[in-house]
């Protein structure tokens, strides 16, 4: 998969998001499952805490490189990318920083600022050349470094997980 297409399909994932978010109550997109999941609000608030890091750090390519230096290794496909997470995901909690405790805003506030943040991360995405998204490189907490094209591959599977999550709490609160 190209650069652009994988953002063309991480655009499609994120309208897709959005759409289920507003099919919530309001009451219902914040209310927590009693098995301690988080809520579709949290869910949101969560995609919206990992993307904002990498919205700042596609603006200012010379701070990875000087941070982080320039990817030495082939990059991993989409596939490859989904299952070196499942292998080590499991078990393992967002970290710090994270994590959406509590959820400021109305519902609409909040699927509004992830449509912003990531609307963002699209943009500034689109910017690098294919030889730069194989160039610049960012620390995963879980993958270790990875270059923007392995980072927007992560982000169109977590951002598919997180869907499912959210499609899940909308059946069980109708």
């Amino acid at each position: 998969m190209t650069h652009k297409q994988t953002l063309e399909k991480l655009q499609e994932e994120f309208n897709l998001v959005y759409n289920t978010a507003t099919s919530f109550k309001e009451e219902n997109f914040f209310k927590e499952l009693e098995t301690g999941k988080w809520s579709a609000a949290q869910n949101i608030e969560h995609l919206f805490l990992v993307v904002k890091p990498l919205v700042g750090l596609f603006n200012k390519p010379e701070v990875m490189l000087e941070k982080w230096g320039k990817c030495t290794h082939a990059s991993k496909t989409y596939k490859e990318i989904v299952k070196t997470y499942l292998k080590v995901v499991q078990g393992v909690k967002a970290p710090p920083g994270f994590v959406a405790e509590t959820v400021e805003g109305t519902k609409d506030d909040v699927i509004n600022n992830l449509k912003s943040i990531n609307q963002k991360f699209i943009e500034r995405a689109a910017v690098f050349t294919e030889e730069e998204i194989d160039t610049y490189q960012i620390p995963h907490p879980l993958l270790g470094l990875l270059n923007i094209r392995e980072f927007t591959s992560f982000t169109l599977y977590h951002t598919r997980h997180h869907h499912a999550t959210i499609k899940n709490l909308l059946v069980l609160q109708k």
